[in-house]
């Protein structure tokens, strides 16, 4: 079962949550839609901290700017379903 409110947030976002299993506590980390589970919270924190300053390098590192990175996207986006809205509408 989960908790209701999280073990502990970050700055950044990210959480951690526990849920009560068969043979102990499970945690889940979650940042920016990744999780990853742990049986130790020591584990848990470290793994996110990890995950959060991967995502800030990678954001760094491919989008400069977000108004340029959400232009791309858009972009990327229509140009994929593209063909399916010339097929089904």
């Amino acid at each position: 079962m989960i908790t209701k409110n999280p073990v502990y947030v970050s700055t950044k976002g990210g959480t951690i949550n526990s849920f009560l299993g068969d043979s102990g506590l499970l945690f889940r980390v979650c940042s920016n839609y990744l999780c990853f589970y742990t049986n130790d919270l020591l584990s848990a924190k470290a793994q996110l901290d990890e995950m959060e300053n991967r995502q800030n390098i990678a954001n760094q590192d491919n989008c400069p700017t977000s108004k340029s990175c959400g232009k791309a996207l858009r972009n990327l986006v229509e140009s994929a379903a593209a063909p399916y809205l010339e097929q089904n509408y």
